[in-house]
């Protein structure tokens, strides 16, 4: 193709734009990783592959969600393992618009529960239960 002088080809340039922007979307899924674990408030590297600490203990851990049924829905299907109190604030101190949960490490799965929970963007922090 003849273009007049001083115009580039298109190629070159979409080709440069492609590259920029599949460079950019793979890098996104790291940074928003990093975010979703700095929402983890308590050490989860300390807890082995069975989801004990110190091979002795399960640790539970607590975050809120809006009061909402289809939500509560969501993180059911992530894991139904997961106990909701309605009423209760937790030492989270979830508001009168949100429902505290409750969850446990002791599962094979737990790490990948407690990142998917930790991922969704209504979860704004994720803390460990202490039982009083």
């Amino acid at each position: 193709m003849n273009l007049p002088s001083g115009h580039m080809h298109p190629r070159p340039f979409l080709f440069l734009l492609l590259v920029i922007l599949f460079s950019s979307a793979f890098q996104c899924p790291k940074k928003t990783d990093k975010v979703n674990r700095a929402k983890i408030k308590f050490d989860y590297g300390a807890i082995d592959d069975s989801g004990l600490r110190n091979g002795e203990v399960a640790v539970d851990y607590e975050f809120c969600i809006p009061a909402d049924q289809a939500i509560l829905d969501q993180v059911m299907k992530i894991d139904q393992g997961v106990r909701v109190m309605k009423s209760s604030k937790g030492r989270i101190g979830c508001t009168d618009q949100q429902w505290l949960c409750i969850n446990s490490t002791h599962n094979d799965d737990w790490k990948k529960h407690l990142f998917a929970i930790a991922s969704l963007s209504y979860v704004e922090r994720v803390e460990e239960t202490f039982y009083e």
